[in-house]
């Protein structure tokens, strides 16, 4: 009964009650506008440093020895992706050309990878044997394209001597341009040791290429490759390993920048809603009160009916949300029509073709229900009031 009451002296006051709801849209709609605004910016800004896999990227300074269990020890940590050990840069080095011969040779870099290899991708098919992927430079430098087998050649020099070995590799795939700009091939780590044995001198027996007995000596590498499993991860990763004795460099300045700015944009969003709903909410909470004021002769008739004084502590709550769903039904219609304008007019530097102006649906289920509680809030103390109407201050007035 005091719901259909609430309503029906709701619409009986339509145009008081519109008057709220304007004034809560008034309010609304630009904080879903600026924080549409935080929201698209930084995610825009969020989701292009990710799509570069080399923001994720700690890189290792300097060559220094790592035994195989040290690299995958990092790689088991919670804040790390991928890593992989890679050998000396000088000795990672091959001359690759087409198999059929037109061309000459280019210099191509060695670069160690393992499945979830962030820069070949993580749902790549593992590179296995002899097969490797190719950095789009070399690739185009040597017209070759995935499927397509090129010829290889590592070379050394010994007691005077200069010796050479060739081993054919199958392109399993091209990487895109923005992945690796330098010309390069993406190889198993056990291709990159048999190079690295043979620049030394010893025989590789995989491969069948000559030289000295490599013994039985525990193998050691001079760096690794390492990527954090996010954003969030870089600085704490590159943090650990600077306490281990490594020099490394990371893109972190780049990623506090945006983590900055979206802090800084917390606050400002925070500041506003704090005191646009502050002001809201007194204003509909003394409307309320007014509203009860108003109405002390009403009421204490409803609670001469019998009507409970929880009853009347309910009925400007019930208006309240009448107000607070009409305001946000304007609300949403307003900034829908602003997301679209400033969409269609507007694009950061860098972000072009990405919206802006952006609200995820958790962000609409959160308005809603701020909203209704606020409305509650600031119907409390007028429903405080109405409780507290006796029966008898009706009689007064007969």
């Amino acid at each position: 009964m005091i719901f259909r009451l609430a309503w029906a002296d709701t619409l009986h006051e339509r145009q008081m009650a519109a008057c709220y709801a304007v004034a809560l849209a008034a309010v609304l709609a630009p904080l879903m506008v600026l924080y549409g605004l935080k929201t698209g910016v930084i995610t825009a800004l969020t989701t292009n440093l990710l799509q570069d896999p080399r923001n994720l990227e700690v890189i290792v300074l300097g060559n220094r020895d790592y035994t195989g269990a040290y690299v995958e020890g990092l790689a088991a940590r919670d804040d790390v992706a991928f890593a992989v050990p890679r050998t000396r840069s000088i000795a990672a080095t091959l001359y690759i050309e087409r198999d059929d011969g037109r061309g000459g040779p280019e210099l191509a870099e060695l670069v160690p990878t393992a499945p979830g290899d962030p820069l070949v991708g993580s749902d790549a098919p593992p590179l296995e044997g002899n097969t490797v992927a190719l950095s789009h430079s070399l690739a185009t430098a040597l017209e070759v394209e995935a499927g397509d087998t090129v010829r290889a050649s590592a070379l050394r020099e010994i007691d005077g001597q200069r010796q050479r070995v060739v081993v054919d590799l199958g392109v399993a795939q091209i990487l895109p341009p923005t992945a690796f700009g330098r010309r390069a091939a993406f190889a198993p780590l056990p291709l990159l040791q048999a190079v690295e044995d043979y620049r030394d001198g010893l025989a590789v027996q995989n491969f069948g290429w000559e030289g000295r007995d490599p013994g039985d000596v525990e193998r050691v590498f001079a760096s690794f490759r390492i990527y954090a499993r996010d954003l969030d991860s870089v600085g704490p990763l590159a943090d650990f390993l600077t306490r281990e004795g490594i020099e490394v460099r990371s893109q972190l300045a780049e990623i506090e920048t945006v983590q900055d700015l979206d802090a800084n944009l917390t606050r400002i969003f925070t500041i506003i809603a704090v005191l646009g709903g502050a002001g809201y909410l007194l204003s509909m909470g003394a409307n309320l009160w007014s509203n009860v004021k108003r109405k002390t002769r009403e009421l204490s008739v409803m609670r001469l009916l019998g009507v409970p004084a929880a009853g009347l502590l309910r009925f400007p709550i019930f208006q309240a949300n009448f107000v607070a769903i009409l305001g946000m039904v304007l609300a949403f219609g307003i900034y829908f029509l602003g997301q679209t304008v400033i969409n269609l007019l507007f694009s950061a530097p860098g972000l072009e073709g990405q919206p802006v102006v952006k609200l995820l649906p958790l962000h609409y289920a959160i308005a809603i229900v701020l909203t209704l509680v606020a409305a509650i809030v600031a119907a409390a103390v007028a429903g405080w009031r109405a409780s507290r109407i006796e029966p008898s201050e009706g009689m007064r007035d007969v």
